[in-house]
């Protein structure tokens, strides 16, 4: 009888959310459209929603957001308005008017795409968050 071969089966970590607050006054259309130029991304708002408890009004609010899935790099965007019908998605987090939301990015290094994103005259700042910070990942995957 042969030598029995062993295999040791190894899982990849899965890739963590890359989170980036923008301020800007543009509307969301109008950031889209910025962030396509200058990231060479499609983002389109989807037709649906996610829904998010809010403790402070203790009901469900639902969240519209615009996405792009890049099939080449296998990079997701999501781009999440905080302030949809007078609720705040992150009500600790007033002054972010955008979150922008990169899964398994393999295209855009964090200092090139803040540098890019800078560069949009709408922009005011940008602001880079840990991504265990926010349980909003958990909505946009399910």
């Amino acid at each position: 009888m042969g030598k029995v071969k062993k295999y040791e089966l190894t899982f990849d970590e899965e890739q963590p959310f890359e989170i980036y607050g923008i301020s800007s006054a543009f509307a969301d259309y109008r950031l889209t459209w910025e962030l396509n130029q200058i990231l060479g991304i499609h983002l389109e708002k989807t037709d649906q929603s996610f829904e998010v408890f809010l403790s402070k009004t203790k009901s469900n609010q639902h969240f519209r957001y615009f996405f792009y899935e890049d099939q080449e790099l296998l990079t997701k965007f999501f781009l999440v308005k905080n302030k949809q019908e007078q609720q705040l998605l992150q009500a600790d987090r007033p002054m972010i008017d955008y979150f922008l939301i990169l899964k398994e990015n393999n295209s855009h290094p964090s200092t090139e795409l803040q540098t890019k994103l800078r560069s949009i005259n709408g922009v005011v700042a940008i602001f880079e968050f840990n991504h265990e910070e926010f349980e909003l990942i958990d909505y946009l995957t399910s």
